[in-house]
Parts: C-alpha cells; structure tokens; sequence
C-alpha cells in the first residue's frame, strides 16, 4: 500500500506542476491574443492546480488508515475534493458559457489567431501525452485520486483539440472575403468548451455525490449478496444482512450473520475460519476494504434494516 501511494502522491506531484504551468501559458497567451477562450483555460487550470493539492493532502491523509480524531479512517477525504472539484469546475462553465454569449451578442472578438495556434498545437501534444501516459500507469495502481484527475488531463486535452482547429478555420476566414466572421469564433469556441465539458465535470461530481449521501453502490451489494448466498446456503444460516458503502478505493461492508441458538460452534477461532473464507471470496483484500461480520442469534443485533432486506 505504502509503494502504491508514493506513486500515486508522485503522479499527483507531476500534475500540479504540469497543471500550473498551462494555467500560467493560458492566462499569459489569452492576455495577449485577447483570446477569452484561451484565458477560461488558463483560469480552470489555476483552480484544477488547487484542487491537485487538495488532491495530494488527501492521498497523504489516507495513507494513514485512521487516527485518534479520525477513528474511521479518512476515506470520506476523497470525495469531498472531487465534490469541490465539480462544483468550482461548474461555476466556471457557467460563467464561461454566459460570457460567450453576450460576446456572440455584441458583435465578436477580434484577436490574434497566429499565438492562439501555437498556445493550441503545443498544449493539444503536450496534454494528450500526459493523459494517456498517466491512464497508463494507473491500469496497475488502480488509484481512485489519479483517475479522476485525470479527468482534468482529458478535459484540457480536449478543450486545446477544439481552440486549435477552431483557430486554425478563424486563420483561414481571415484571409478570405468571410474574414468578418473571424471575430465571432472565440466566442462561438467559448460556448462550445463550456458544454463539451459538462460530461466530464459531471463524472466527477455525480459519483462523489452519491458516496457523501451514502448511496450503496448496486455492484457491490450485488456481490456481497451472491457471496453471501453460498455461505448461507453451505453453513445453512437463518439470515443475513449486508450494508455496502464505497469511498475512493475502499469497500466498506458490514455482514450480520444470524445463527441457530444450537449452532455448533467449537471456539471463536471457527468464526473466525468462517470470516476469512468470506474475506477471501470477497476478493477485495485488507488494503481496499473495512469489513465487519457479526453472528448473533437474536434479530435484537441485526441490522436495522433486517426487516425490508431485499432478497
């Protein structure tokens, strides 16, 4: 785990300087070719190398499974960044999209197309490279942190592909009798990049909504359940109830076991025989899961649930 999470930390290091240095060359080269495209990118740049830190402290903190404050573990840590991630991301949309209308609607922008194609061709190369690189590396460390700043990688990716082309037609109009129209592009873009990167902020956001609201992701309780039917039915319990709940990369499942009165048990050591078979079917292992399974034989210790389990 400790291996996994200094080049997770490494990764997310790398990030936030490559980060800062497009929202530098973004802010920079949208002042000068009086590009507002280009300057949205430099500004959702500064507030992605915020939310990278965020990011960083957050793998830091989790690298320590709990604390005396904290006695649960900071898991919950993860989320909440994406979730803050999401929502500035989505102010800035909505800014940007309300600003590439009213632009539209007073008559365009005039601005150099010349530094706007290189700031674009540079950062479309560089930004591919790096995403696709980082997609690569996370295949095998599997880390939920990277992944979704990776997002971010795809997103800036994306957005350099479409001021480049876009442009590069502007370039061209400029030099025909359609030139006129040149100057609504940058606006035309503006809006164009606030809706194309809804998709992306929204895969952000919803999932880590729905891990602070405590949704049970339907997979796993799935899985829990079917594990949990062949242990039923092989040590022919009377009933269970399971409660799954996900943070980042961690599972947390809780399993109440209810037993006959008369359940033949020699010593607590064959309970615990029977939870590490039930640990290893899961599949998950100690390093991305918290797993509790109690056996009682009164429904008293059941979950609360017990009586509107669904199967």
């Amino acid at each position: 785990m400790v291996n996994k999470k200094i080049i997770e930390q490494k990764l997310l290091k790398q990030s936030v300087g490559m980060m800062f240095l497009v929202a530098v060359g973004g802010t920079v080269v949208g002042t000068i070719s009086n590009s507002r495209a280009i300057t949205l990118d430099g500004v959702f740049s500064f507030i992605a190398v915020i939310i990278k830190l965020m990011m960083l402290g957050t793998s830091k903190l989790t690298q320590n499974e709990t604390s005396k404050r904290f006695q649960f573990g900071y898991w919950h840590f993860e989320p909440l960044v994406l979730i803050a991630e999401g929502s500035f991301t989505l102010i800035i949309l909505g800014y940007a999209l309300f600003s590439g209308i009213l632009s539209l609607l007073s008559h365009g922008n005039q601005m150099d197309f010349n530094i706007a194609i290189l700031y674009a061709l540079f950062f479309t190369i560089s930004d591919s490279v790096y995403y696709f690189y980082v997609r690569y590396v996370n295949k095998k460390l599997k880390s939920n942190l990277v992944r979704y700043d990776n997002i971010s990688w795809s997103i800036d990716a994306k957005s350099s592909i479409s001021l480049l082309f876009s442009f590069a037609i502007a370039w061209v109009l400029s030099r025909t009798e359609w030139r006129y129209l040149s100057v609504y592009v940058d606006p035309i873009i503006l809006i164009v990049m606030s809706i194309q990167m809804l998709p992306s902020t929204l895969k952000i956001l919803i999932p880590s909504v729905k891990q602070i609201l405590m949704v049970a992701p339907q997979n796993l309780h799935n899985h829990v359940q079917h594990v949990m039917d062949k242990f039923m039915a092989y040590y022919s319990f009377k009933d269970y109830v399971s409660s799954v709940q996900v943070y980042g990369n961690t599972q947390i499942i809780e399993i109440n076991i209810l037993v006959d009165r008369d359940f033949n048990v020699g010593s607590v050591a064959d309970l615990d025989k029977i939870r590490n078979e039930i640990d290893r079917e899961l599949g998950y292992g100690h390093l991305t899961e918290w797993l509790t399974i109690t056996f009682t034989s009164s429904e008293k210790w059941m979950a609360k649930d017990y009586l509107v389990n669904d199967r």
